[in-house]
This record gives structure tokens, sequence and C-alpha cells, in this order.
């Protein structure tokens, strides 16, 4: 039972051909900045690499951060 499904609809201008429902969607999308690292009740989970860099995860991403641009 999933009492959820009665909660969720579709946006009103979502259009979608049944024909290409197995295509990917038209658009992409591209992550610029990840904002946060939680560090509560993690351990463990931060690394430096050798080229300085450092490595860490937030949610499902692997973040490589370059410390000279902070990017």
């Amino acid at each position: 039972m999933k009492p959820w499904l009665g909660a969720l609809k579709e946006p009103s201008n979502y259009y979608k051909d049944a024909l290409n429902q197995s295509k990917e969607p038209p658009i992409s999308l591209s992550l610029d900045f990840v904002y946060g690292y939680r560090a509560k009740d993690c351990r463990d989970n931060i690394r430096y690499l050798k080229s300085g860099n450092i490595v860490y995860n937030a949610a499902a991403l692997g973040i490589v951060m370059d410390i000279a641009t902070n990017t």
C-alpha cells in the first residue's frame, strides 16, 4: 500500500509522447556548486589527495574540491 500516490500529481503543462517513453528528455542538467558538508554524524569521509585537492561526499555526490580556486 502506497498512501502517498494519491498526493502526487503531474504538472499541468507536462507532455510526453507515448512513442518516446524510452528516450532521454530533451534537456540536461549540470551541477554548478555544492553547498555544505554534513559532519554531525559522519566520520572519516574527507581526505586530501596528493595533488592537494580535498575529496569528500555530500548527499549522493562525490566531490573533489580544488583549494586554490575554491571550486
